[in-house]
């Protein structure tokens, strides 16, 4: 079974509570699973950037930070998302199947329990933001196979 966690950061902004959650946006890493981990829990980075959910390239997830936390991950779509990194690169050719289905499953628990529609309006990537400055997570993301999984995982 693949190990969920926990880790521990503090991005230090909460949500109003009035803003809705609508969106997951899809991020890479560039970078490895435990490297990102670390780096986010590096103290004193100005901004200090997060996201709310890493997935490893075998399927492990860490959540770096509540749902109800706001994260600077995506610019002007921070309070109104919650960001999923994923371990790899933006120029990677191929996702590994054990870390799309993890990241589906927990897509798919999300958009329920926040009643996000589950299409590519509502899951977009980091390149997909208003004002981007970010490519990710790249032109060889799975775009149609990631949506049937989180659908099949929504049931």
């Amino acid at each position: 079974m693949n190990s969920i966690r926990l880790a521990s950061y503090d991005c230090m902004f909460n949500r109003r509570p009035s803003v809705k959650i609508d969106r997951i946006i899809i991020h890479t890493m560039e970078g490895s699973f435990g490297g990102t981990i670390a780096w986010f829990q590096t103290s004193g980075r100005k901004p200090p950037t997060a996201a709310h959910y890493c997935f490893s390239k075998t399927g492990d997830v860490c959540q770096m930070v509540p749902d109800h936390k706001k994260c600077l991950h995506a610019n002007s779509y921070n309070s109104r998302s919650i960001g999923f990194e994923h371990e790899g690169r933006a120029s990677d050719t191929q996702f590994s199947e054990a870390m799309l289905v993890a990241s589906a499953r927990c897509c798919a628990v999300l958009c329920r329990k926040h009643a996000i529609p589950i299409d590519r309006q509502h899951i977009i990537g980091h390149n997909e933001v208003p004002d981007a400055t970010h490519t990710d997570p790249g032109p060889n993301w799975p775009w149609d196979h990631y949506i049937s999984l989180v659908l099949a995982a929504a049931g």
